[in-house]
């Protein structure tokens, strides 16, 4: 397949230079000056979490003032910070990601300039012929693009699954805050029927909004299709891996009038990342991959992501706006917490325990930590009062 290279793309040198301009010295950046600087515009996911967080209070009753007194003054607490902790990963997520795709445009580019000769014109016909990599750089440029590739999906599936325990919290839904998944909680909601009750009608009403969402922001399967890829990245084998050098256009020629092809290594992502090698094979081995450059595909991904969190932030504003204004039409459940605050431990005390104590004399917190840890009942004043927490 021959295909017409015509898309722009950054190099990281590029951005790198821009990301090195001085913010104004009367501009306290924040985090969205950093992700503006990237191209990632989260507003509508802003907005969600600022009106969250300006629910919560440092003092009695804690965590989301108006969810008291449910699900008790722990477990309040424990979601509350969950919630808030989830909010902010979802944005600390896509710019991972955000940079990892930077990144990886970088080495795909390097990797191009690399190949850009190994067609060589014969008697024959075209054949070709790689070039002996001239150091471990080069030799590990494949790797780094799989490094860079395998962390921005990585980073977009965890964005999701912080969305999904965001998801949790606003829509009040019984399952643990601490341990979602979007697809469990996209089961959960299908369950919820429109029945008499305000509060049910309202959730499902947001169930609904979920999944025109996900309809809306990419081709059919794309979620699942991500999550499904992260999870071969992270938990199973690598699947085989298959690609084809695509001329680059328009044609160069040499001194003696001959056509000069210059080409680049095109590389396609599985179909069915959930699915084994064999299992795909055994089928239609033509449809082992995506027909289009994984470029492309990445490239969809970040944008499905992105609609998706910015969407479905618009509908869980509404929903907590209405629930804050209802606070008994949906109460907040215990089993978002179910067993209360953990004691468990690993055991785990480093490979060298003692060698570096930590043991600082003064210490320096961000406002937003402060606010957390009394928000969380966890400065020294109030920190005993947790002995007779419900």
């Amino acid at each position: 397949m021959w295909l017409r290279n015509s898309e722009t793309r950054l190099m990281m040198p590029d951005d790198l230079a821009r990301l090195n301009e001085p913010y104004p010295e009367t501009l306290e950046p924040t985090d969205n000056d950093a992700m503006e600087a990237i191209g990632l515009r989260l507003s509508n996911w802003t907005t969600l979490e600022n009106e969250v967080w300006a629910d919560f209070t440092e003092n009695p009753p804690y965590g989301v003032g108006w969810w008291a007194p449910d699900p008790g003054t722990s477990r309040r607490i424990l979601i509350s910070d969950q919630l808030y902790c989830c909010l902010n990963s979802v944005a600390s997520n896509m710019t991972e990601a955000k940079l990892h795709w930077l990144e990886y445009l970088h080495t795909a580019d390097r990797d191009d300039a690399r190949l850009s000769d190994v067609v060589r014109m014969t008697p024959t016909g075209p054949i070709i012929s790689m070039p002996k990599p001239r150091s471990p750089y080069e030799q590990l440029l494949p790797d780094l693009m799989r490094m860079h590739q395998a962390g921005m999906v990585r980073a977009l599936a965890s964005a999701l699954d912080c969305l999904a325990g965001v998801v949790i919290g606003v829509a009040a839904l019984p399952l643990s805050i601490l341990r979602a998944d979007l697809a469990r909680t996209r089961q959960r909601l299908a369950t919820i029927a429109r029945r008499s009750t305000v509060g049910t009608s309202r959730q499902a009403q947001f169930a609904a909004q979920l999944e025109t969402a996900i309809a809306a922001a990419g081709p059919p399967g794309w979620l699942d299709w991500t999550l499904d890829f992260r999870n071969m990245l992270v938990h199973r084998g690598r699947r085989i891996e298959l690609g084809q050098f695509v001329p680059i256009n328009p044609v160069l020629y040499g001194p003696d009038g001959h056509p000069a092809p210059r080409a680049r290594r095109i590389s396609h992502l599985p179909r069915d990342p959930g699915r084994s090698d064999v299992e795909v094979f055994l089928d239609t081995p033509s449809r082992f991959v995506l027909h289009e450059d994984s470029r492309q595909t990445l490239e969809g991904l970040m944008r499905s992501t992105i609609d998706l969190i910015e969407a479905t932030a618009t509908h869980m504003r509404d929903l907590w706006r209405w629930r804050r204004e209802n606070p008994t039409a949906i109460r907040q459940p215990e089993a978002q917490w179910p067993n209360g605050p953990s004691t468990q431990s690993t055991g785990f005390d480093g490979y060298q325990p003692n060698s570096l104590v930590f043991s600082p004399q003064v210490g320096m917190m961000h406002p937003v930590t402060a606010r957390r840890f009394r928000a969380a009942a966890l400065d020294d004043a109030a920190r005993p009062r947790w002995t007779m927490f419900d």
